[in-house]
């Protein structure tokens, strides 16, 4: 990368700010933090010619991404406590989890992500599997994907897999996904279909990020706006 004054104006002031350099793909990531999307969205695509193909993918309301290109927000307001949950539940999330409510309108209110598992254009109900293949080595804690009964679709304990597959005939349905702490978490997710006309299809395996954020503190928000004026400040008298 080219060390031109930007670049070093930037280096210094995330140097001030305690941060890091990143660099940032050249694609462009979107960050979804709330309102209704199909966080697992497998579509059946054919065109009359060609044996069909499963396309698994997130779906909001009004958009269609591809999972890699995709970062799902968790953010504080998620932080509930598991009492009432099962003994499962609570081993593999803690006395407390962010957990993205199954009820539309609980997470609609607590400005939180509305997460689903949908499906499109298939030819039947015929059962739908989701497997999770592979978790982030840097997971920073469990996941849990599971019903308003504690019945659990899917989990991770750290970089391990724990259940890793379900079924269903649904069309579309929510379910409660639950992290044990902060941080960024990745995993591997296929899914299968068994057509009457062409026998077992399977999508491409897609790589899915949540990150789970803490609240930011107003003495925090305060001190680092107050360093970027600064930093700004100082530059702006280079460049006169």
């Amino acid at each position: 990368m080219k060390n031109n004054p930007q670049d070093r104006f930037i280096r210094n002031l995330l140097a001030v700010l305690g941060l890091s350099w990143i660099a940032f793909p050249a694609q462009a990531v979107t960050v979804i933090s709330s309102g209704h999307v199909d966080v697992f969205e497998v579509e059946y695509e054919q065109d009359g010619t060609n044996r069909p193909t499963l396309h698994l993918g997130v779906h909001t309301d009004t958009t269609h991404f591809e999972p890699a290109d995709v970062i799902l927000e968790v953010g504080a307001a998620a932080l509930t406590s598991t009492a009432g949950l099962s003994l499962d539940l609570v081993n593999l999330l803690g006395e407390s989890a962010y957990i993205l409510p199954v009820d539309l309108e609980v997470a609609a209110g607590l400005g939180l992500l509305e997460a689903g598992v949908g499906r499109a254009g298939f030819p039947d109900s015929g059962a739908l599997t989701f497997s999770m293949v592979a978790a982030g080595s840097a997971n920073p804690g469990n996941f849990a994907l599971f019903t308003s009964s504690s019945s659990i679709r899917l989990s991770t304990l750290g970089s391990s897999v724990g259940s890793s597959s379900f079924s269903t005939v649904s069309s579309h349905l929510h379910y409660n996904w639950g992290f044990s702490a902060l941080g960024t978490y990745t995993f591997d997710l296929k899914a299968t279909y068994t057509d009457a006309n062409f026998g077992l299809l399977e999508s491409s395996t897609e790589t899915y990020t949540f990150n789970v954020i803490p609240e930011p503190s107003s003495g925090g928000l305060f001190l680092a706006g107050m360093t970027v004026f600064a930093a700004a400040r100082r530059r702006i008298r280079r460049l006169v």
